[in-house]
């Protein structure tokens, strides 16, 4: 500032600067001091009145509390007496507004006994015989008891049990704290409720004892204001006196109100503390306008000679500003254009250097076309430019690349027709550039754009081995006339491109020749062994798994020798295809050799998944193609190696995923297998729990066990059917243990079909016993539920069994429910048409999206147990279980909460309201004969610690 206005030296700037800021200071000075004392004033008075107030408003509100309170108790009186059972009809205490109302009920007879209708009998208060004596006469008691709560006293009221008949005794209600005093609604207020003995019933107040004098004169008055001391602050505050004795059997009390002094007064303390910035800013501003207006005249020279120095330096992209709207701003402009044609030859010169480059050094040509589309519009002054690649040969447009104001665009997703009129002058042309404007009829290159207004555009065709491989356009909105010399620049740079391209396309075919097998068009080994390492070190340093599937075809021998190795090879393309179109964009499918595949699967968090995905790569290959005009069906035997779980290197992989698949063909063939060391303890143990879970269901070794859902209230509302497998030898099986192999051998759907229509007949069993009937849901497998005949096998047994379809619920997971979309939403909607319920289980572990969910014909959502179990220790469980809530309510859906284990966990989801619950905490799975006592009543739900 010091060197571009010498002010030091100037003593008319000096000055005017002076002046500026003393004119500005005063005013603002003089005002600040009247406001102050304004505002102070206000402030004062508007406390007073607000707290007066608000102690008035609250009295009020406190009369009409109570008297609602009096009224709810004796009409609690009234329907105890008009009730057959009298006190033991528990149902007339489970009323929410009355338990909202009261802590606790009492009564105390005529002989002077207490009984708690609610809580401890304990806690009920004694009542003096002058208070009995009150209450008998049909006067309401209010009489508070101290309490362990500092600074609250616990409040009863007390009425005749029966209103004309005093000799029946008195009905007592503790009122609830929260209903009675209504802190929270205080706001920054605090709160002292005392009787005009000055006994505190409620205190909020930092100090407990009040001066006496404030004490004195809060007694005496009717209403009022005040500024002490409490405690170490000063607070204003306002009292009034309610009037209650004309009412009930009370004392008058006293409302007071008060508000911390700094708080009630904060604008001053604010303004005292904004004001003499404000001062200095306002110093500021007039001595900056006052600098601008001074600079104008004072620092143009300045600002050219220091241009001046920079272009010496070296720096053409400096620019000069210049606003004074007189000869220096001329000189600036004539100096800027200057340095702007300095500028576009060195990057002309620069740009040309780096495609040279890239040109000797890149493979690919589009890192050159990018190049080219970020700094050719500021050479050649365009406003837009567009890079159109040509596939020749089929007379097409392959690609349009395209920038303007910075932005860059792909104009084309598939491929479009060049004419020949176009392609042909594009052939004239080459060598020099072709000049078109938007009067004429633009080519297809050109249109696609799409430009409106008066345009004018430069394109240059690229020629590469006698063909037109690609064009440049530059388009101009405004008229703009080109010199000879920046014709020749763009003519330069399209046969820059031409090289690269012909460069390129030579590259990617000798690298497509080693590494894709020339086939079926699939990835060789070399890109695999490539891949694979790449995916092991990325999913170390995810800490996720990735899988291999080693795929051979069954009997594809036959195929070559029946209908030859042409057929064969068909086979093969029809294959690779199916594979191909089954996986994720992520994966890999890979020709290894002959009728060898490798399927890689990445980005895994649930090996579970992994059996599915097997699955239907196995059900894709299985598929009829038509081979050399026959219908030819191929299976396929193929092992599965995990990592890290089985080998952390391409090649152990490979060959243990390639020994799985060998022991998959020796076990029949047309299925999968999991590696695992040959014949070990535990594979000799699943072979045999396999063998016995297949004669489990006729022995009778397969069990249903039945876990209750429940309500807020702890009512029974329905049941999950849970499997449990007795082993005659080993005893109780896990289900984590014999599902899967369940799974892997298909008896998990003839298990699935036993469980359904067990659970049928014991519903169904539920009307010969008395017993309302209640909702039974039944798990669904993914391989039970991606079965064609899962419907009519469903509809079969429910005519079978003749049990009403409204009181059966299907459970499927998530990962079911997003194998196949389509097919997934019609067959659930056809499970629904059948009368039946759809529940998702474990939500909240899938990947399914919001758009997913909503079109799922489901009624009820299971949140997974794993967040019900974070719930106490992990935050982002406790935002997902909210968030599934809000979903659900959303959605319309009922919402159980599953694995639910301790009293914290239920308060947690009774507070955003969830409703229906299942878990440990009350009850385990029981057997049948055990949940039917529950129903009957003969037993209460066992509640865990």
């Amino acid at each position: 500032m010091r060197k571009l206005f010498p002010f030091s030296r100037n003593k008319v700037a000096t000055r005017v600067l002076l002046s500026f800021v003393i004119a500005a200071l005063i005013p603002v000075f003089v005002l600040g001091v009247l406001s102050f004392h304004q505002v102070s004033q206000q402030l004062y008075q508007q406390s007073y009145d607000a707290l007066q107030k608000s102690s008035k408003d609250y009295g009020l509100r406190f009369i009409d509390r109570l008297v609602l309170s009096e009224s709810a108790l004796r009409l609690l009186a009234s329907r105890i007496e008009r009730s057959s059972r009298g006190l033991r009809d528990q149902n007339l205490f489970r009323d929410q507004k009355l338990q909202k109302q009261f802590n606790d009920l009492a009564i105390i007879t005529a002989n002077g006994q207490k009984a708690s209708l609610l809580g401890d009998t304990r806690m009920v208060p004694e009542l003096t015989v002058q208070e009995t004596n009150v209450v008998r006469e049909g006067l309401t008691l209010i009489k508070p008891v101290e309490s362990d709560e500092l600074g609250l006293k616990k409040i009863w009221i007390a009425v005749n049990y029966i209103e004309n008949n005093p000799d029946a005794g008195i009905l007592l209600g503790e009122l609830h704290p929260n209903a009675l005093w209504e802190a929270d609604n205080l706001g920054i207020n605090q709160l002292m409720v005392m009787t005009e003995m000055g006994e505190p019933w409620f205190n909020s107040l930092p100090s407990n004892q009040l001066p006496t004098q404030l004490m004195a004169e809060l007694i005496d008055k009717y209403s009022g204001r005040f500024n002490h001391n409490l405690g170490d602050h000063a607070f204003l505050g306002g009292f009034w006196r309610v009037p209650i004795s004309n009412m009930f059997a009370s004392p008058d009390l006293i409302i007071v109100q008060a508000q911390s002094k700094s708080l009630a007064l904060s604008a001053i303390d604010y303004f005292t503390r904004v004001y003499p910035p404000v001062i200095l800013l306002t110093v500021l501003i007039v001595a900056f306008l006052s600098t601008k207006l001074i600079a104008k005249y004072l620092s143009p020279l300045a600002i050219l000679k220091k241009a001046t120095e920079r272009i010496a330096e070296g720096q053409f992209d400096y620019q000069v500003t210049v606003n004074s709207r007189d000869e220096f701003e001329h000189l600036a402009d004539s100096f800027n254009e200057m340095t702007r044609r300095l500028r576009s030859q060195f990057e002309i010169q620069s740009t040309m250097a780096e495609i040279d480059r890239q040109i000797l050094s890149l493979l690919n040509a589009d890192e050159i076309v990018e190049t080219a589309l970020n700094r050719l519009p500021a050479i050649l002054f365009s406003d837009l430019i567009s890079i159109a690649k040509f596939d020749a040969e089929n007379q097409l447009i392959a690609a349009v690349h395209t920038r303007r104001d910075d932005q860059r665009f792909d104009l084309i997703d598939q491929s479009l027709p060049l004419t020949d009129k176009e392609l042909k002058v594009l052939e004239t042309s080459q060598g020099s550039v072709l000049e078109i404007n938007n009067e004429e009829t633009l080519p297809v290159y050109l249109e696609l754009l799409k430009l409106n207004g008066n345009w004018s555009f430069l394109v240059i065709p690229v020629v590469v081995k006698g063909q037109v491989s690609a064009t440049i356009s530059f388009a101009y909105q405004q008229s703009t006339v080109l010199g000879k010399e920046l014709k020749t620049i763009a003519r330069s740079f399209g046969d820059r491109i031409a090289v690269a391209l012909s460069n390129a396309a030579w590259e990617e075919k000798l690298y497509h020749q080693a590494h894709f097998d020339g086939l079926t068009g699939l990835p060789n080994r070399l890109v695999l062994y490539d891949r694979l390492q790449q995916e092991i070190a990325r999913a170390t340093r995810d800490a996720k798994q990735l899988a291999v599937f080693f795929l051979d075809l069954d009997r594809f021998k036959k195929v070559n020798d029946s209908l030859g190795h042409s057929a064969g090879d068909e086979l093969l393309v029809h294959v690779a295809e199916y594979l191909s179109n089954t996986i994720r964009t992520t994966d890999l499918v890979v020709r290894m050799s002959g009728d060898e595949f490798v399927v890689l699967i990445t980005d895994i968090d649930n090996p579970r998944l992994v059996s599915m995905i097997a699955e239907k790569v196995l059900k894709a290959v299985d598929t009829k193609s038509v081979v050399a005009g026959q219908s030819v069906k191929a299976t396929a035997s193929m092992g599965i190696a995990m990592f890290p779980t089985d080998a952390e290197t391409p090649e152990e992989l490979l060959k243990y995923a390639d020994s799985a698949m060998y022991y998959a063909k020796s076990d029949g063939r047309a299925n999968f297998r999991f590696y695992s060391t040959d014949m070990t303890a535990t594979a000799l143990e699943n072979i045999k729990l396999e063998h016995d879970l297949r004669e489990a269901i006729s022995k009778g070794e397969i069990i249903i066990y039945y876990q209750p859902k429940v309500d807020s209230a702890k009512c029974i509302i329905g049941a999950e059917a849970l499997i449990r497998w007795n082993h005659s030898e080993l005893g109780i099986i896990s289900p984590a243990t014999f599902i899967p192999i369940a799974e892997q051998s298909m008896l998990i759907v003839e298990i699935g079909r036993w469980v359904l229509e067990q659970t049928c007949e014991f519903v169904k069993s539920f009307t010969n016993l008395g017993i309302e009937p209640v909702p039974i849901s039944v798990n669904i497998s993914g391989v039970e539920f991606d079965r064609p005949d899962i419907v009519s096998k469903v509809a079969e047994i429910l005519k079978r069994t003749r049990v009403n379809p409204d009181f059966i619920e299907l459970e499927l997971t998530e990962n079911v429910a997003i194998s196949n979309r389509e097919s997934c939403i019609e067959r659930m909607q056809q499970l629904k048409a059948l009368g039946l319920r759809l529940a998702m289980d474990d939500f909240g572990t899938g990947f399914s999206s919001l758009s997913y969910l909503q079109d799922l014909p489901l009624d009820v959502l299971k949140i997974d147990q794993h967040f019900i179990r974070e719930l106490e220790t992990g935050i982002n469980s406790q935002a997902i279980v909210r968030a599934i809530l809000a979903l659900a309510d959303g959605l319309h859906m009922q919402v159980i909460a599953e694995g639910v284990e301790t009293e914290s966990q239920l308060t947690f989801l009774q507070d955003h309201q969830c409703k229906f619950f299942q878990g440990f905490l009350f009850s385990r799975p029981i057997p049948a004969n055990e949940f039917v006592k529950l129903l009957l009543g003969n037993e209460p739900l066992v509640l865990s610690a």
